[in-house]
C-alpha cells in the first residue's frame, strides 16, 4: 500500500515520465513497472498519449489516495500505548 501511495502521490501533481516517477517514489525500474501496471489495471493511473511514457493519476486514483490518507489517520488516532 505504501508503494501505491508513493506512486499515486507523485502522479497526483501532474504527469510524470516513468524515469522521474521511479526516482521520486524511490523504486527500481522493474518494481515501478510492475506496480504502475497494477495501478493501470485498477483504473487508478493512466498512461498519456504523449511522446514517451507519461503517467498520471486518474480521478479514481486521487480518490483512492484521499481515502488511504483518511484510513492512515484513523488507524494512527486509534493507537493506544500499553505500558507494563
Amino acid at each position: 500500500m505504501e508503494i501505491f501511495e508513493g506512486i499515486l502521490a507523485n502522479l497526483s501533481g501532474g504527469p510524470l515520465r516513468k524515469a522521474r516517477l521511479t526516482h521520486r517514489a524511490n523504486l527500481d525500474s522493474r518494481l515501478a513497472t510492475k506496480h504502475i501496471g497494477t495501478l493501470i489495471g485498477l483504473g487508478l493511473v493512466t498512461k498519456l498519449a504523449r511522446e514517451g511514457s507519461y503517467f498520471i493519476a486518474t480521478g479514481k486514483g486521487r480518490d483512492f489516495l484521499e481515502q488511504y490518507y483518511e484510513l492512515v489517520k484513523l488507524v494512527n488516532s486509534n493507537r493506544t500505548v500499553i505500558i507494563d
